[in-house]
């Protein structure tokens, strides 16, 4: 299981956050947001384990001349399943069972579903960013 520490603002300090007493529209836009970010924060403890890289299924000729498989396509060896992924800037090649192809292919999927939460929980921060009149370039 995948265990994760979130900061997740609890209290919303409205003093700090308003640049004039009567801005109620940007106190309630802060407050959107902070809802937004906590859950998306608890979707993420929702995720288990991760994997990157990639599972292929494929099937393969063996190369004998005798063997159908050189001539129809229909008749190849397999499905072959590979996890491709990404060690040290070199892309590795691992072939696996069926059983750890299904297993990875969920956990390569919680990893896609990881990188759109935390692209959202960085949306969520840049606008709450802009709320707090934080400068950015």
């Amino acid at each position: 299981m995948l265990y994760l520490t979130v900061y997740i603002p609890q209290d919303i300090d409205q003093r700090n956050c308003m640049s004039t007493k009567g801005d109620e529209r940007r106190r309630q836009a802060l407050e959107r947001e902070h809802q937004q970010h906590r859950k998306t924060a608890e979707e993420l403890a929702t995720l288990g384990y991760v994997l990157q890289g990639s599972i292929a299924r494929r099937w393969m000729t063996c190369g004998k001349a005798a063997c159908p498989c050189t001539d129809d396509p229909t008749a190849r060896h397999g499905p072959y399943y590979t996890w491709t992924f990404k060690r040290g800037g070199k892309t590795v090649c691992v072939y696996l069972t069926a059983d750890q192809a299904t297993l990875c292919s969920q956990w390569i999927n919680n990893n896609r579903r990881l990188e759109r939460l935390v692209a959202k929980l960085r949306a969520v921060t840049r606008r709450i960013a802009q709320l707090q009149q934080i400068p950015s370039k």
